[in-house]
């Protein structure tokens, strides 16, 4: 509701909460707390910035930090908008934001969210996206920056790739290239999608093109 009241794209009801943000910032600065335990809420923030960044004072944002218990929330939510970003102008507010903040030991961002010891608590860690990998966080949760046409962002590094490219073989004996680009949301060209099979899989029959499938190489 409160967000909603900012023009972010959700909706609430109003209803007593225990907090008094005196202003947007402040309320950003809650929200960018209370994303980690909704994914769903990253999203939002992560399109407000995008769409309304210019009337976020980056400086009364940064004040907040004190009384953040991790302040790199916000720092997550700039590398997210800085890999959607076209304008150079909104990435240097992004590359502001995350100024002086340090990377945290390894965690998971969202909390509450899995078993823990869990599979989806192994993938998260195993198949972190680079953007939470960065500032100490483990989540495989791509939010959205256009909640209407659900466009999200998010890239993994290569150890996040190939941790999924194996899992991927457990579930199929032969993979294609489609099948690997598709569960990485075709967020890397075909030229990568080729080097990572590479490392640890061999053309099955030897046989290239259009139909080629891949398989794990034997240790």
């Amino acid at each position: 509701f409160e967000l909603a009241k900012l023009g972010a794209n959700c909706s609430g009801e109003k209803k007593p909460w225990p907090y008094k943000p005196h202003d947007q910032e402040e309320l950003l600065a809650l929200a960018a707390e209370m994303s980690r335990f909704d994914p769903r809420l990253l999203s939002i923030l992560a399109e407000y910035f995008m769409l309304h960044w210019r009337e976020i004072s980056p400086q009364k944002l940064r004040a907040c930090y004190d009384k953040m218990e991790t302040p790199q929330t916000l720092a997550v939510i700039a590398e997210f908008v800085k890999a959607a970003a076209g304008d150079p102008e909104l990435r240097y507010f992004a590359d502001y934001l995350q100024k002086g903040l340090k990377k945290l030991p390894f965690q998971l961002y969202f909390r509450d969210l899995y078993v823990p010891g869990g599979e989806l608590s192994r993938r998260a860690a195993d198949e972190s996206l680079s953007q939470f990998k960065k500032w100490g966080f483990f989540a495989r949760e791509s939010p959205s920056v256009d909640v209407f046409k659900k466009v999200s962002v998010g890239s993994m590094d290569a150890a996040s790739r190939i941790n999924l490219l194996r899992r991927l073989f457990q579930t199929k004996k032969s993979l294609s290239l489609r099948d690997y680009m598709g569960a990485l949301q075709h967020s890397i060209s075909r030229q990568q999608a080729l080097q990572d099979f590479a490392k640890i899989a061999a053309l099955r029959g030897g046989r290239q093109g259009r139909g080629a499938r891949w398989v794990l190489k034997l240790k």
